[in-house]
């Protein structure tokens, strides 16, 4: 099919997510900054053409971004992600002044909530974890550059403001920061200069083919980013929780694994129970404790570019959420199969029978690895079959 270059999204970075015409990667300066920023990210803001926590996470050494995918649901453990030693930047009530701070006191890690006013301040509402973060608050002595977005008050300022006004505080002698914010204002001025000029043409983008729109974008759209993951669990008794004993996964862009037997608190599982997972007890030797394979797969996750962990049951992802303290992903490859083919799917064994897919070699012990490569076969299909659509 002949594509109209007039229906065409336009040319993206997927860097800064700007168009490439107005791409900022190339200028913006890389700043060692000591004190460590975490990025709390509403997810209305992920994709904005214009957000700010982006020149964050493009100009600092020292920054994770984590998007508060489960935004509206109150929360009161705080995520495995947020180290011992943090404070909130935000403006409560009860909020010390950054200024009042003594170098003695300066936390090692700050949190930053980026969204509007109104999704930040829902936030703060509804986590009660950020509420028991020791909380600072900046006092500008100038009104926001962020003139394309309006702040509510003299004294609220944009996310990278924020950020550079604290570090310039806590760390004076850090270089770069000055040119961090020059480089933000330099987009701001570029952007108002296209808009005003207003000589750009609406672009009326095509629907999506009808395979494309049932067939879930992170399949086909963000498949470079996909992480296929398989977990075993086991139970201390019929009614009890379970818990990850074994657990796989894939980064299929680099064919990178990932693999952990844990520990389960009550003891090892039954030798029936070891027999269907195809594990022996001395598989076990190496097992490690919940709180090690969650550290270990949050280290494994951060050399990821943007990862989306799916997998064929959502089971597993329900146990990977349970293990992290996470809402678990609701994007399972089963329920992507069933929406592009209709009726019931059956098990993922039956399904690469039934399509005649080539699936790769096993990567992992016992039966988890059969089953990560036969889900990465069913990814890859759907994957292929939404791309072959003219």
């Amino acid at each position: 099919m002949t594509e109209n270059p007039e229906t065409l999204p336009r040319a993206v970075c997927y860097e800064c997510h700007k168009p490439r015409s107005l791409c900022v990667c190339g200028r913006i300066p890389r700043v060692d900054n000591r004190t460590s920023v975490i990025v709390l990210q509403h997810p209305r803001e992920r994709l904005h053409p214009i957000g700010t926590a982006r020149f964050a996470r493009l100009g600092l050494s020292r920054v994770r971004l984590e998007v508060a995918w489960d935004a509206g649901t109150r929360e009161e453990r705080a995520p495995a992600w947020l180290p011992d030693d943090a404070a909130l930047l935000y403006p409560a009530d009860d909020a010390r002044d950054v200024r009042a701070v003594a170098p003695n006191e300066v936390p090692k890690n700050i949190v930053v909530i980026d969204g509007t006013w109104h999704t930040a301040r829902t936030l703060y509402r509804d986590k009660a974890w950020l509420q028991r973060l020791p909380k600072l608050r900046l006092a500008p002595d100038r009104p926001s550059r962020y003139r394309i977005r309006r702040e509510p008050e003299h004294d609220f300022v944009s996310t990278i403001e924020a950020i550079v006004e604290t570090l310039r505080v806590f760390e004076p002698d850090t270089l770069g920061l000055d040119a961090l914010l020059d480089a933000f204002e330099a987009m701001i001025d570029e952007q108002l200069v296209f808009v005003k000029r207003g000589s750009s043409v609406p672009r009326t983008r095509e629907r999506r083919p009808r395979e494309w729109r049932r067939t879930p974008r992170a399949l086909v759209e963000d498949f470079g980013r996909l992480v296929i993951a398989y977990a075993e669990s086991s139970r201390p008794h019929p009614r009890g929780p379970r818990t990850i004993v074994h657990f796989a996964a894939v980064e299929l862009a680099s064919l990178r694994a990932f693999e952990r037997l844990v520990l389960p608190p009550s003891g090892l599982p039954t030798e029936a129970h070891l027999s269907h997972m195809q594990l022996s007890e001395s598989d076990f030797d190496t097992a490690v404790d919940l709180a090690t394979f969650c550290t270990d797969w949050k280290d494994y996750l951060s050399d990821a570019k943007g990862p989306l962990v799916t997998a064929w049951n959502q089971s597993t992802l329900d146990l990977l959420g349970a293990a992290m303290g996470s809402r678990a992903s609701r994007s399972s490859l089963k329920s992507a199969y069933r929406n592009v083919f209709g009726g019931s799917s059956g098990c993922l064994e039956d399904v690469v029978e039934r399509a005649g897919l080539a699936v790769g070699p096993s990567r992992f012990k016992g039966r988890a690895g059969s089953r990560v490569a036969r889900a990465i076969a069913v990814a890859r299909h759907l994957n292929a079959r939404a791309l072959a659509v003219e």
